[in-house]
This record gives structure tokens, C-alpha cells and sequence, in this order.
């Protein structure tokens, strides 16, 4: 008998497969992939949307990104947008543009008008906003609301820097950004990303403010100051610490020269097809004197207007503050629902003379 093989008690070799550490590695992102994709498709119906409305794109400042989003579905649904009303929490509380069309002459009550009034930023970041509405929506004309802090030196600058630092803005700003173009072509990201900070102790109290905010926005973009509020109209006294901390910001007031090129920056962008008017919101008299008094407000009105024909473009006149009642007034400037809706009229009686004598008027693209 003869003696067996050492190899013989050895189990057979296994068969040999091909590409299987390439398979191991692409099995589970074709999953990802697909599992996205499935979620991407789910993000974007009509029913997802209602149920779930918040809307991000990574950007700190919620109430700018639910303004875009509110912007977005107002072109959709009008075809477009004649007028953007541009500005801080001022414009925001204080202009509806239901009225404000409402009250012009019958050639511009067929306008589309939204108020894009965002809190906290100045005429730095507003430079680059004002650059991407028009390059995205073509609007036939914005009126940039403008006050004396948007030149004052260093003001804002850290809410500048922090908005303009987001990676989707920069990619609509024309800046290379894998993050930021994923951003702005997914519906399944923009609708993850407000829960982004969802293990900060303060999230269930944000999350629902940005979902009030939402809902108590207008379609047109107005959101009306909703807390009543009793203004008083007392002058500020710099024996309150509260007030002393708005002296010291505002006090020796000087236009900073850095500020006026951002404001150049915004006027040429009428070079592109879409009119720019700069104004100034009625603030109650009192809130000049953080500033120096009415005569300092007077000055900076003159410069700035004088600036702004320089350059080309057109400063309207501010409407006299006093033809807004106290009651009108949430504090020393803003307004509360009573008088964003006369203010918005008193607008639009303006712009029906400015058209009427100047030539200057609001027409539908």
C-alpha cells in the first residue's frame, strides 16, 4: 500500500474572486449613493416641503436664508420680481409691499415687490447681496434702504465676516466650493442642515423661533413686527447705562471712506440692467442723538447724497419721520404693523410724485 501524499489531508484551495476588495469598498457607497439619492427624491415633493419647511444652507444668519427661500418661491409662483426692497430688521418689520403696491398709480399696482430686510448686516456684506439678486433674479430695480451705522468704521464687521465666510455664498458668488455647489443642489441637504445643531442645549427653543419666523413671514417677505410694544418717544439719556453703550458705539460720528466703496460697489451695479435707488428709513428723530443731534443726521445726509450723485446714481429723500405716529413706532427705529402700513402708503405716494416730476419710476420688467 502505498504511503499517501503529504498534501493530501490539506482543504482544497478557494476559488479565486475576482476585484473583491474593489467590490468590498464600492457595495457599500453604491448603498450611500442610492440610499441619498432616494432621500433626495423625497426632499423634493410637495408634501416633504409642507411638512418639513425649514429650509438651510449652512449660513449662521437663519432669518437671510428663510428670506431667500421665501424669494425663491416667489419667483416660482410670479414669474419673476420687479422691485427688491433691500435693507436690515428696519426694511424687515417695516414695509409691506401689499400696501406699498397698492398705493402707487395704477401703471405699478401690478408690480412684484419683495421686501429682502435683513437683521444685523450693514452696506459691507449688502454690497455682495445686493451682486447676487441681481445676477440671480434680474430685478428691474432695488431700493437699498441706508443709515448713518453703515459707515461707521469697524460696525458689523464680526456679523460681515461671519456671513460672508458660508461656503454656499461664497459658491454663488462665483468661488470654487465643492461644499457650497452640494449645498445648493441638494433639496435633501438644505432640508438636514437646520438640524445641524442638534445637540446644543438651545436647539429645540431656535429651531422653533426659525419655524415662527417662517410661518410669520409674508410671501412677499414682510414680516410684521408682531409684539406690542409702547414706545414712549423719550430722548436718550446718557445717565442709562443702556444708552451709554449706544453713545459710546455711535458718538463722534465720521463716514468712514472704506464704507463708501462697498456703497460704490452696490451703485454699480446698475451697469448690469437693474435701476439702484438708495434711500434712508424714517428712525424717530431722537435716535440721531447717539449720533450728535439732528444736525450731525442733517450733514451725513447731505455727504451721502452728494456721494451718491457722483457716482451716478439717485438718493431719494427720507420721508419726514414725524408723519409717524408714536404708536406706530417699536422703538426708536423700527416699526410695528401700524406703521410699516403707513410708512409702506406714505412710499408709495412718494414714488407717484417721483415718477410724475422726476421720471423716476418703478415699472415691470
Amino acid at each position: 500500500m502505498s504511503a499517501s501524499s503529504p498534501s493530501s489531508d490539506r482543504p482544497p484551495l478557494p476559488a479565486k474572486r475576482g476585484f473583491s476588495y474593489l467590490t468590498s469598498l464600492l457595495l457599500p457607497l453604491l448603498i450611500l449613493i442610492l440610499l441619498f439619492g432616494t432621500f433626495e427624491v423625497f426632499a423634493r415633493s410637495k408634501a416633504v416641503e409642507k411638512a418639513f419647511p425649514l429650509r438651510s444652507y449652512g449660513n449662521y444668519h437663519a432669518q437671510f436664508e428663510i428670506k431667500w427661500h421665501k424669494l425663491e418661491q416667489y419667483v416660482n409662483e410670479n414669474g419673476g420680481v420687479d422691485v427688491i426692497l433691500l435693507g436690515s430688521s428696519m426694511v424687515n418689520t417695516g414695509i409691506d409691499p401689499s400696501v406699498f403696491t397698492d398705493t402707487l398709480a395704477p401703471s405699478g399696482s401690478n408690480l412684484r415687490v419683495f421686501n429682502f430686510g435683513v437683521e444685523g448686516l450693514t452696506v459691507v456684506p449688502m454690497a455682495q447681496l445686493a451682486r447676487l439678486l441681481v445676477d440671480t433674479y434680474h430685478p428691474g430695480t432695488i431700493i437699498y434702504f441706508t443709515e448713518m451705522r453703515d459707515y461707521l468704521a469697524g460696525n458689523g464687521d464680526d456679523v460681515a465676516q461671519s456671513f460672508l465666510a458660508n461656503e454656499w455664498l461664497q459658491y454663488r458668488l462665483g468661488q470654487k466650493s465643492f461644499v457650497g455647489w452640494a449645498v445648493d443642489q441638494s433639496a435633501a441637504l438644505q432640508m438636514l442642515l437646520p438640524l445641524r445643531t442638534w445637540a446644543r442645549a438651545d436647539f429645540p427653543d431656535t429651531f422653533l423661533l426659525n419655524l415662527r419666523r417662517l410661518q410669520n413671514t409674508h410671501a412677499d417677505g414682510y414680516e410684521p413686527e408682531i409684539q406690542v410694544v409702547d414706545f414712549s418717544g423719550a430722548p436718550p439719556d446718557t445717565n442709562d447705562p443702556e444708552d451709554q453703550e449706544f453713545f459710546a458705539l455711535y458718538g463722534n460720528f465720521a463716514v468712514a471712506q472704506e464704507r463708501l466703496e462697498y456703497l460704490k460697489q452696490l451703485l454699480a451695479l446698475s451697469q448690469s440692467g437693474t435701476t439702484i435707488l438708495v434711500t434712508e428709513f424714517p428712525a424717530y428723530p431722537g435716535f440721531y442723538e447717539y449720533f450728535g443731534g439732528e444736525q450731525v443726521h442733517a450733514q451725513y445726509l447731505e455727504g451721502i447724497s452728494q456721494f451718491i450723485a457722483g457716482q451716478g446714481g439717485v438718493f431719494i429723500p427720507p420721508i419726514n419721520p414725524d408723519l409717524i405716529p408714536l404708536n406706530g413706532r417699536s422703538d426708536d427705529h423700527h416699526l410695528n404693523q401700524i406703521g410699516a402700513e403707513l410708512y409702506s402708503g406714505l412710499l408709495g405716494q412718494q414714488f407717484n410724485l417721483l415718477c410724475q416730476q422726476q421720471a423716476i419710476c418703478l415699472e415691470r420688467k
